[in-house]
């Protein structure tokens, strides 16, 4: 049942798997997953909706992420799906009220966002799903078909470590060069602010790259 929980949205929970987890072996970790929609009051899909999938932890580097997406990438009629993982042994540490609780907090983060770009029509997916964060990228990657895989540039060690196990490149230390070399999809690299603009200083101040900023 829709319910429009948000003003200027109809919001509803598409899927919810949590309390499967109680019988479910910790081999089917994939079957963990709690799913938010909502969508702008008469939003409707057509042919120029763009699909994005972004990759949003909860660390710094999601939080980025996330908030280049809603600043620079998604337009009027777009189509935002935005994940975020965890260990399926953490169903056991939190209640799932807790899980569900956060997935409703990050939601209503986007929605807010939203907010700010006055007439912009979207409808938003927040995935919270158990398992490998690679697998569980390339299982929606394969369901929702996006234009676009939108990551952040940095990520835990433990992340990176799943990551260079899975595409056979262990040593290699960036989350985000693993996406580059092998979604099937465009991928963006969202860098940090602060090294952006080191970046953009450290050109200004090489003299062969003088004429770019005159």
């Amino acid at each position: 049942t829709s319910v429009s929980l948000t003003p200027g949205y109809t919001n509803k929970v598409s899927f919810d798997t949590f309390e499967n987890s109680a019988t479910t072996a910790p081999s089917d970790a994939a079957m963990f997953s709690f799913t938010l929609q909502a969508t702008s009051e008469g939003y409707q899909r057509d042919r120029n909706t763009r699909v994005y999938l972004c990759a949003a932890s909860a660390d710094v580097s999601g939080s980025e992420a996330l908030d280049w997406t809603m600043e620079s990438l998604v337009q009027d009629g777009d189509e935002l799906i935005v994940v975020r993982g965890f260990d399926a042994d953490d169903l056991l540490k939190e209640t799932h009220e807790e899980l569900r609780d956060e997935a409703r907090d990050l939601m209503k983060t986007i929605l807010e966002k939203n907010s700010v770009y006055k007439g912009r029509s979207l409808s938003v997916i927040v995935e919270f799903m158990a398992g490998r964060i690679t697998e569980t990228i390339e299982r929606l990657i394969a369901l929702y078909r996006p234009d676009s895989l939108v990551v952040g540039s940095r990520g835990s060690r433990s992340t990176l470590m799943t990551w260079s196990a899975v595409f056979g490149a262990p040593g290699m230390g960036s989350v985000s060069r693993y996406c580059v070399s092998h979604s099937p999809v465009p991928v963006i690299v969202v860098q940090p602010e602060r090294n952006v603009r080191k970046s953009i200083e450290k050109r200004r101040a090489d003299p062969k790259r003088h004429a770019e900023f005159t």
